[in-house]
Parts: C-alpha cells; structure tokens; sequence
C-alpha cells in the first residue's frame, strides 16, 4: 500500500476576517452602536454582521473603513488567504 497527497483544483479563496474587525473597531473605542448608526441599522444587525450572521455588503464595508479611518489601500488587513486542505488517500 502506498500513500499519496491529492490535490484539489481549488485555488486560494479571500476570507474575510471578523475577529480583525472586531479588534480594529475596539481598538478604536468605537461602538457596536455607532457603527449600526453609520450603515444605517440597529445595533443587533451591526452584531449579526460583526459575527458572521449576516453577511457585510461591498458599501458598508466602505463605510466601516471610514468610520475606523482605514484608508482603502489598507483594506488588505480584513482578509486573509484560505488554501485548500489536501486530502490523503490510500492506493
């Protein structure tokens, strides 16, 4: 019996990371609320999105940059790479 790795086709995906968001808003003294009041929403929505819930749209992402005073060159900070994991198999 020997064992390989396979390989997926799949490429690296962008993830957006929360735990960064919530770090850089609290890092900044800025409050769930006065976020929810910026895009707009109530404070429960801002936490479903801080948390995975809901799902933060292209525009409101511009507008957290604003409020946190990231400028949109930075913006590389929220994301990581994701990588396939490689799946062991038996021949």
């Amino acid at each position: 019996m020997s064992i390989y790795w396979e390989t997926r086709k799949e490429v690296p995906r962008l993830v957006f990371n929360l735990q960064r968001l919530r770090y850089e808003r609290l890092s900044r003294k800025v409050t769930e609320q006065k976020m929810a009041e910026t895009l707009n929403i109530n404070r429960s929505s801002y936490h479903k999105k801080e948390n995975g819930n809901i799902k933060i749209s292209v525009e409101e992402f511009g507008k957290i940059l604003e409020v946190l005073g990231i400028p949109q060159t930075e913006a590389g900070i929220f994301f990581t790479l994701s990588f396939p994991e490689r799946e062991q198999t038996t021949a």
